[in-house]
């Protein structure tokens, strides 16, 4: 679910002498496809780092940058779970980005390999560039669909909604593809795009209590 998630993003928009502002951002996908009655339905425990590029393109700032993302989930009982997420981004002009999320979610099958997946996280965002730090708060939730394909390939799409107070709000999509090669180690790809952003990943996640 998470992002990766959860998580998903904002990223500093404006961060030049003569103002400085957040411009806000999310991340989020595709809706999956449902899945043959062979597979079982999506695991909630799991840990999970990637690689992360980010590519920002409005009429206020061009830049891009890469970084790393750690996260986990947990299940808390047959239909919740826990989870939470950092994020690090390096973007050019040095401007540096901290993310982090933690919150719950509620997760029921559709199908026994379909879920639907609502997620609410607390955020918050440190960004510094040029001797200036900024640092913001809010509430990000989303909502969304994992699918087993098979017992080895799971996808999975989210609409995400961040809502920073007087920095903005920002409707977003993110989808991931994940490919199991043992019970308890996959490798995934994800893809996150809002207005103005596009942001895009390789990643490993460790499954455990199966």
């Amino acid at each position: 679910m998470y992002v990766h998630p959860v998580w998903r993003t904002i990223i500093l928009g404006k961060f030049r002498k003569e103002n400085h502002m957040f411009r806000s951002i999310g991340i989020i996908s595709l809706l999956a496809l449902t899945a043959p009655a062979l597979a079982e339905g999506p695991s909630y425990n799991y840990f999970e780092g990637a690689y992360q590029r980010v590519d920002i393109d409005d009429n206020l700032i061009d830049v891009d940058g890469d970084g790393f993302s750690i996260g986990g989930s947990i299940e808390l009982a047959e239909n919740w779970h826990f989870f939470g997420g950092y994020g690090s981004t390096d973007f050019d002009f040095g401007i540096d980005l901290d993310e982090l999320s933690i919150g719950g979610g509620f997760h029921t099958d559709l199908t026994p390999t379909l879920d639907f997946v609502a997620n609410l996280a607390y955020v918050r965002l440190d960004a510094s560039a040029n001797g200036f730090s900024l640092d913001d708060d809010g509430i990000g939730a989303e909502i969304g669909l994992r699918s087993m394909l098979s017992d080895s390939l799971e996808l999975a799409g989210f609409i995400q909604y961040i809502d920073l107070g007087d920095s903005g709000d920002e409707t977003s999509l993110r989808g991931e593809a994940w490919y199991s090669f043992t019970e308890n180690f996959a490798v995934g790809l994800n893809v996150g795009a809002g207005d103005d952003v596009l942001r895009y990943g390789i990643g490993a996640r460790f499954y455990f209590g199966n």
